[in-house]
């Protein structure tokens, strides 16, 4: 076991918070900055919407002028290139939804699929998968099965069904001119009552009776549905590492994460900041003294 060499007082117990497991998660480094960058993400893209909504109200002040945009805003930066009369604008900014759906969908999806990568990674560390096995696993088409096989664990059918819409809409986009392909057809014969109710209830609309060949957009109520599923997939997989991942694997991680952050602490510090880190990001995994100080020990 680590000893420090200054002794810990003498009225300090480690006292590993009480909680139930049940649907808390392990906030691992990796995972909470996969958090912070899907909150940035979310402000900005809702942000771009809510700013194109915002100044097409203000530009119907201009309606019926033939006033171009750059002689109202002279001072707004990247407006000269955009000379055209501010009824235009207007016109562009109220299509903006589909448009910026159209970046940030996918942009979204890229977020959660390099999430996924990391919890492969996870596995491998973890001895649950060989890195051959992960190498042939890095694309979201296969990677929550990676991850069930994996482990034995399942996630969400329903989530399953609505990210892989979500990921065959995306690919409808950019490899088939916007239009539908067969898959994204059958994707949606394959759709449960629940998964279609939780759909249609998120977007207002149902892609029941989507043909070959029809229009594929997203707009503000698919990225919304995005934001939520790829969530709620990623709360799941956390839920999944947490009880598969061997718990000395757990406490390595800990030390880790201090000491990326904290690289140069003292071993007193560093057993401290330990003990702090385990009650504060990882309690649902109620590390004991015993296997965080082996951890310490072992860096």
């Amino acid at each position: 076991m680590y000893t420090s060499k200054r002794p810990l007082p003498l009225n300090y117990r480690w006292r590993p918070e009480r909680v139930h497991m049940g649907n808390e998660i392990v906030r691992f480094a990796e995972y909470r900055l996969y958090d912070a960058k899907k909150i940035d993400a979310s402000n900005a893209m809702m942000g771009l919407l809510a700013g194109a909504q915002m100044a097409s109200h203000l530009l119907q002040l201009t309606e019926g002028s033939e006033t171009r945009l750059p002689d109202v805003f002279p001072q707004v930066q990247h407006v000269k290139p955009f000379n055209v009369p501010t009824e235009t604008v207007r016109q562009v900014l109220q299509s903006a939804d589909n448009h910026l759906g159209a970046i940030s969908v996918p942009y979204s999806l890229e977020l959660h699929e390099d999430f996924l990568k990391t919890c492969v990674d996870l596995l491998v560390r973890g001895r649950m998968m060989t890195p051959a096995q992960a190498l042939s696993k890095t694309t979201l088409a296969v990677l929550h099965s990676a991850i069930e096989e994996a482990t034995g664990e399942s996630f969400s059918p329903d989530s399953i069904i609505q990210v892989d819409t979500l990921r065959l809409m995306r690919s409808c986009m950019i490899h088939n001119g916007g239009r539908a392909d067969q898959a994204l057809v059958d994707q949606i014969g394959r759709w449960t009552p629940s998964a279609e109710a939780r759909w249609v209830k998120l977007t207002k609309s149902s892609l029941r009776g989507l043909a070959v060949g029809d229009p594929v957009q997203f707009g503000h109520a698919e990225l919304i549905l995005c934001l939520a599923v790829t969530k709620s997939l990623a709360r799941q997989a956390n839920r999944i590492l947490r009880d598969a991942l061997p718990r000395p694997l757990w406490a390595t991680m800990v030390v880790e994460d201090v000491l990326s952050e904290h690289p140069r602490s003292s071993p007193h510090q560093l057993e401290r900041l330990v003990y702090g880190q385990a009650r504060r990001h990882y309690k649902p995994l109620q590390l004991t003294e015993a296997e965080l100080s082996t951890a310490i020990a072992a860096r």
